[in-house]
């Protein structure tokens, strides 16, 4: 299964990285082996993706440029940005959904599947209340800052109820970026309180291809919602594995 790395700047040195939350997460999916795409500009994506059972896009410590979705961008205000990693998902995004390979898109993984297929996001705002935010709340450890506060309302319906069999989750929340125009072909699974989307599936997709603004694969071990998602999507993955190889 592939991992989208994000490109980092270590002593001078330019490194692919990727958080080992997301490999727990591919050990949970099905014992699948990792294997991890590097957010090179230069990178082959069908290369990339020839051999590959499933893909996971996860989060990561930066933002979407708005210049990839026709607005200015503010360092200051917007960023860190990872121009690379922009680059390679924008065109890996779209090439996995047209061959049909399952797909997880998580935090900015569900900001790229956005912008990659004609979304916009927008910044909230930087003077809301923490229990109003969205953004990462202030905290001592990882588990606290990647604590379930938020409720969604699930689509009724819909592929995410479906998955987790509840009407409403309770979900982490650690993004200061939110969808403002729905992609063509995105259909909201879940929504935040205050009418924010907090997940999508794709329409029509031959493959899984489902996106969320929480972060399942943190708790995927002990919390049953985010269990059935990752245990949904490695289902998918084997499936796709067996098609393959009787192929």
């Amino acid at each position: 299964m592939g991992i989208l790395s994000d490109s980092m700047i270590a002593r001078g040195e330019q490194l692919a990285s990727v958080a080992l939350t997301c490999v727990s997460a591919i050990g949970l999916v099905a014992g699948a082996v990792p294997r991890v795409l590097p957010a090179a500009p230069e990178a082959d994506i069908d290369a990339y993706l020839d051999g590959l059972d499933g893909l996971l896009v996860g989060g990561g410590q930066t933002n979407v440029h708005p210049s990839r979705y026709g607005q200015t961008a503010d360092e200051a205000r917007d960023g860190p940005f990872d121009e690379f990693r922009d680059e390679v998902a924008l065109r890996l995004i779209p090439r996995t959904l047209s061959r049909g390979i399952p797909a997880l898109f998580i935090c900015r993984g569900i900001q790229e599947l956005n912008v990659a297929l004609g979304g916009t996001l927008i910044k909230e705002p930087d003077d809301l209340p923490e229990d109003k935010r969205h953004g990462t709340p202030k905290a001592d450890n990882e588990d606290a800052r990647y604590r379930l506060r938020q409720k969604v309302t699930l689509r009724k319906g819909g592929m995410l109820q479906q998955i987790c069999g509840e009407d409403d989750l309770l979900v982490n929340s650690l993004h200061s970026f939110l969808i403002a125009d729905l992609a063509p072909g995105l259909v909201a699974e879940a929504v935040a309180e205050d009418g924010a989307i907090e997940a999508v599936s794709v329409e029509g997709a031959s493959g899984f291809a489902l996106g969320t603004l929480f972060h399942p694969d943190y708790w995927a071990s002990t919390d049953r919602a985010s269990a059935r998602i990752l245990s949904a999507f490695g289902d998918a993955v084997r499936q796709r594995a067996k098609t393959q190889g009787a192929a």
